[in-house]
């Protein structure tokens, strides 16, 4: 298993969507991505649902006031 890192601050939807599933598509079943997004629009919504969409698990914390990181396990 590998972990792969994301780092999107700075972006905004539908970018941050597009960029994740960009990654996601380079990763193997059992891997994680590990994100950092600072658009709170993506963080809470657009990229766990997409990741429940794809069948993916998403775990969301606010690691720091404003940045989120997002873990998504394939």
């Amino acid at each position: 298993m590998a972990d792969k890192k994301l780092d999107i601050t700075g972006v905004v939807c539908p970018f941050c969507v597009l960029k994740v599933k960009n990654a996601m598509e380079q990763i193997v079943s059992g891997d994680t991505l590990t994100i950092l997004s600072d658009h709170p629009p993506a963080a809470k919504d657009s990229i766990p649902a997409f990741a429940e969409m794809n069948g993916w698990k998403c775990s969301v914390h606010e690691s720091a006031p404003g940045l989120w990181e997002l873990t998504i396990r394939k």
